[in-house]
């Protein structure tokens, strides 16, 4: 993975927009050591500036596709096309074979990816985020919000994004074939969260299910 984030540095420094690592390598550059495989790269960026990375995305010989949700995408073939919704967009080279893609109609396709390790830079996706002057917002209507400079750490000049936003992020997919990893990336972060980080973790998930979580505990 570390040439592919070399790669990446690459291709989005200085270019006039942030980003971050997310997802679970995130949670690998904030332990400081490979713990599993990662079959994608996920980069956290910012709405104001959509316009801007799907420009240079296609600029650089990518394809982008946006989601359109119920794993249906549609290809994006220049940055202004229309309002948009969904937070995803998945990029990847021509020669990335592990995408696949299914036509069922008005430009729009089934989308999937197989779970292999990614071992070159072929393919990310991007998930974009709001923020103000002071805070990162966490999507949905419970008004989670994190510090600004919280939530956006570095190890070795690579931005990612902070350990306790990637795991409230995983906390809504504990079911299927990615529970395995999330939970594992709970229990390892676990140990080497701050005091700070976990309190903000257990209170951002009593808000978001006020029911209960299963991670609540283990969070104690």
């Amino acid at each position: 993975m570390e040439k592919i984030i070399s790669q990446a540095r690459k291709l989005f420094n200085n270019r006039g927009f942030d980003w971050s690592i997310c997802g679970g390598t995130a949670i690998d550059l904030f332990l400081g050591k490979k713990t599993r495989v990662h079959k994608d790269l996920d980069i956290a960026v910012f709405w104001e500036d959509r316009n801007s990375i799907i420009e240079l995305m296609l600029s650089s010989g990518w394809r982008v596709f946006e989601a359109c949700g119920g794993g249906v995408v549609r290809e994006l073939v220049e940055g202004h096309e229309r309002s948009f919704e969904k937070r995803n967009l998945f990029c990847f080279t021509t020669n990335e074979c592990r995408v696949s893609l299914d036509p069922i109609g008005e430009g729009r396709y089934r989308f999937g990816l197989e779970k292999k390790e990614q071992n070159d830079f072929t393919y990310v996706e991007l998930l974009f985020n709001k923020r103000d002057d002071e805070f990162f917002y966490i999507p949905g209507e419970a008004n989670i919000k994190r510090q600004l400079n919280k939530a956006i750490l570095a190890s070795n000049e690579v931005p990612y994004l902070a350990p306790e936003i990637v795991l409230f992020y995983k906390s809504s997919y504990l079911e299927g074939s990615d529970a395995i990893d999330h939970n594992q990336d709970l229990i390892l972060s676990i140990p080497v969260l701050r005091a700070e980080q976990k309190q903000w973790l257990s209170q951002s998930l009593e808000k978001e299910y006020p029911s209960g979580h299963a991670w609540l505990q283990r969070l104690i």
